[in-house]
């Protein structure tokens, strides 16, 4: 029996290998640089993956995502409308051209009709105060019923309009527009800030779900190393069946983790792309960041940088002072507005009489005039429309005080979060620690026949989920870390 003892003992110690030990994480990456390209290169060949760093990754999710696109195109519709509004402050010239025969009568928008010169030039201010106010345009109307002879008529000239004053209605409607715009260019900055945490937090876990596969990889391959000794002794005798199954489903088990974790990764690479806005290759080639926990941050300090520099409060604002300048704008219905009109073009007539013999001519045409308007009683619509422009300041002012505590709450949270992970952190290396030394007990005894297989099994497990947690907890600090920047408003000013 002792030497069936010493036999076992012997190829024990031949054939078992040293105790599992851990890579301490080097600074970039949490793991070597040997285990780094071990998991690259067992992915796929290099050349089906292109390198990509997380500013390559930032630059062409700014660059290419279509939230920032549409942003950009509100932005230039709104800038689009201030233009419109100070089109308002301009002259407008436009050409007019109108001809009639027999009993019609070229007619103004207002129903005024046209006969002689005289008629005509008024006629003409007549239109174009009708387009000024209403969209209208020249006409005809049928004459025959008049005591005038039939007529050939054709007028042609230009018109000329000018808003003297309407008493700050379009200066302060240029003033909300403009305000407006500035609101959506913030919104745009908004949207930068949201592209670049959510290609952070996707580049995150790429590199977090890549760290899994190869952690998995190792279990497998430590998996296969027990169960490949297992089966040695096993024909050698020097153990039972048992160990050997329960170590070759060990190894199944492991398998799958394996293969669920790179199942994990691709998606990554998937929700990464989305992130970025593109349809790009399934897989990258990811730069390594830095894994180092940093000192906390002050969430005091935080708060106070982020109502300061959020974009969403800043267009908040903007949106506060537009609706303060609409008011003012609608405010001003109540004084009316002056504007003055001018014509200038010629006319040629033409008259049939009873005899038959007809009678022509050719004349030329002016006028100008000047228009004021003064709502007496609109049926309650202006008192109305200002009543509806103060409730929108009210809802502006109220929706920026709760974006700003929105922003503290995340700046907060955020904060927390990265301190808790910071600590989590050296809870989880200790764990490590403890679960190396475990595997390396459990070996021992296993080898001295005071255990079974079971607490090998256990240790290995054990040692195998300490590295998964230890890894999540890294790159879960690493996107508070990246949080703490969105909710501080910190990170879309670096790329401006």
């Amino acid at each position: 029996m002792a030497r069936v003892l010493l036999v076992w003992w012997l190829l024990t110690l031949a054939l078992w290998p040293p105790s599992l030990t851990l890579a301490q994480p080097d600074g970039a990456t949490g793991r070597s640089a040997a285990q780094a390209d071990k998991a690259t290169a067992s992915m796929t060949s290099p050349s089906a993956q292109p390198s990509l760093g997380l500013n390559d990754a930032i630059t062409i999710g700014l660059a290419q995502h279509p939230l920032i696109e549409r942003a950009r195109a509100s932005s230039k519709s709104a800038a689009a409308e201030t233009k419109q509004t100070i089109g308002r402050l301009y002259p407008w010239l436009e050409a007019s051209l109108a001809g009639s025969a027999g009993s019609l009568r070229v007619r103004s928008s207002d129903g005024a009709d046209i006969h002689a010169t005289g008629d005509l030039a008024a006629g003409f201010l007549n239109n174009r105060a009708g387009l000024h106010k209403h969209g209208g345009g020249r006409g005809f109307a049928l004459a025959g019923a008049l005591p005038q002879h039939n007529q050939n008529m054709g007028t042609a000239g230009v018109i000329l309009n000018q808003l003297i004053t309407d008493f700050g209605q379009t200066a302060h409607r240029i003033l909300a527009n403009q305000a407006t715009e500035a609101a959506t260019e913030q919104d745009v900055l908004t949207n930068k800030a949201l592209v670049i945490l959510n290609v952070q937090q996707a580049y995150l876990t790429c590199l977090m779900q890549q760290r899994f596969v190869d952690i998995a990889a190792e279990n497998l391959e430590k998996r296969k190393a027990i169960r490949d000794q297992i089966r040695t002794l096993y024909r050698h005798q020097l153990t039972s069946k048992l160990d050997l199954d329960l170590m070759a489903v060990e190894v199944g088990n492991a398998e799958l983790t394996l293969i669920k974790a790179r199942n994990d990764l691709s998606q990554s690479f998937a929700a990464l792309n989305h992130a970025m806005g593109i349809e790009g290759p399934d897989r990258y080639a990811l730069t390594p960041i830095a894994l180092t926990p940093e000192p906390a941050p002050v969430p005091a300090e935080l708060v106070e940088e982020g109502l300061r520099h959020r974009p969403e409060l800043l267009g908040g604002q903007n949106r506060i002072q537009a609706s303060q300048e609409l008011l003012r704008a609608i405010a001003a219905l109540h004084f009316g507005e002056i504007s003055a009109v001018g014509a200038l073009g010629v006319t040629q007539y033409g008259d049939v009489h009873d005899s038959g013999i007809p009678s022509s001519g050719v004349a030329s045409l002016w006028g100008f005039g000047v228009t004021a308007r003064l709502p007496l009683f609109t049926g309650y619509k202006i008192q109305n429309q200002v009543a509806e422009a103060g409730h929108r300041r009210g809802e502006a002012e109220q929706e920026l005080q709760s974006l700003a505590n929105e922003v503290t709450l995340q700046v907060i949270k955020a904060s927390l979060g990265q301190i808790t992970t910071a600590e989590q952190i050296a809870l989880e290396r200790e764990r490590v620690a403890f679960a190396q030394e475990a595997v390396d007990l459990a070996q021992a005894r296993y080898k001295l026949g005071l255990s079974s297989i079971v607490e090998v099994i256990r240790a290995v497990t054990a040692l195998f989920d300490a590295e998964s947690r230890l890894a999540e907890a890294q790159y879960v600090y690493k996107k508070s870390q990246v949080l703490v920047a969105y909710a501080a408003g910190r990170d879309y000013r670096k790329y401006q």
